[in-house]
């Protein structure tokens, strides 16, 4: 119901300070380098990470469009940014993809038998891409500023990436261990910027490199997670699993 009088617990109480924020003091004590030269380190190394080329995993996906069921993913994946990942669902498959530059949504569950990916939605898609093999991160953003904020009460470091035309891009990486926790994009709406987050956990060693094999996203609509069960790295990976879907029948 609506609330017609001011609320004191609201009032003075402790303010929920959320993370996901676009404007934020900037932390000089820290750099840039040294947050990406951490988060490296932590993977594995330069060496580890340039020696994993290609990936193919599979695991369960659910979500609000699934009742939160579990049902089977597979997820393809090429450096240096090209990855697919695709719902086996009761009424067909449902993909997502991106080749590196353009990505497109299909599937019976989709509004659209094949939908573009703009704005937003295609730089969250690269972005995806792009950390699943993270060693030219640092490439993905004209300019970065950090700064610190705590999720779920730990401390983490905050680096935002921003380019001309573009809102920015929030990666924010757990202060102890340096692995990357969550990443942050908005879209521009009719009632302004909406964020989409995605979280990674469950951090393992394929192939000497840290890879997170849960992830989690998060907008306005809708919650899904993905869990995978097993990675392959170094897999070869057809160019047609890049190629824009094919429409579903409906």
């Amino acid at each position: 119901a609506p609330v017609t009088a001011p609320s004191l617990a609201l009032q003075y109480g402790t303010p929920d300070d959320d993370p996901n924020v676009m404007d934020f003091v900037p932390e000089t004590r820290i750099s840039v380098d040294q947050v990406f030269d951490k988060y490296i380190a932590a993977l594995g190394g330069a060496e580890r990470l340039a020696g994993m080329t290609s990936f193919v995993a599979k695991g369960t996906y659910a979500g609000y469009d699934t009742g939160f069921e579990e049902f089977p993913v597979e997820v393809f994946a090429k450096a240096p940014a090209q990855r697919t990942w695709i719902v086996s669902t009761i009424d067909g498959p449902s993909p997502r993809v991106f080749d590196g530059r353009n990505g497109w949504r299909a599937g019976p569950d989709a509004p659209a038998p094949v939908v573009p990916l703009t704005a937003g939605n295609l730089d969250l898609a690269r972005m995806e891409a792009i950390v699943a093999f993270p060693a030219r991160i640092k490439q993905a953003f004209d300019e970065w500023e950090v700064g610190t904020t705590f999720i779920d009460d730990r401390e983490v470091q905050l680096v935002q990436g921003t380019r001309a035309g573009q809102l920015p891009l929030n990666l924010y990486f757990d202060a102890e261990s340096g692995l990357l926790v969550r990443m942050v994009r908005w879209n521009l709406t009719p009632v302004g910027p909406v964020p989409i987050q995605v979280n990674y956990t469950d951090y393992r060693d394929v192939a000497g490199v840290k890879t997170p094999f849960s992830w989690t996203f998060t907008q306005t609509h809708m919650e899904m997670t993905i869990h995978l069960s097993e990675v392959q790295p170094n897999i070869p990976v057809d160019a047609a699993r890049f190629a824009r879907p094919v429409p579903v029948p409906r």
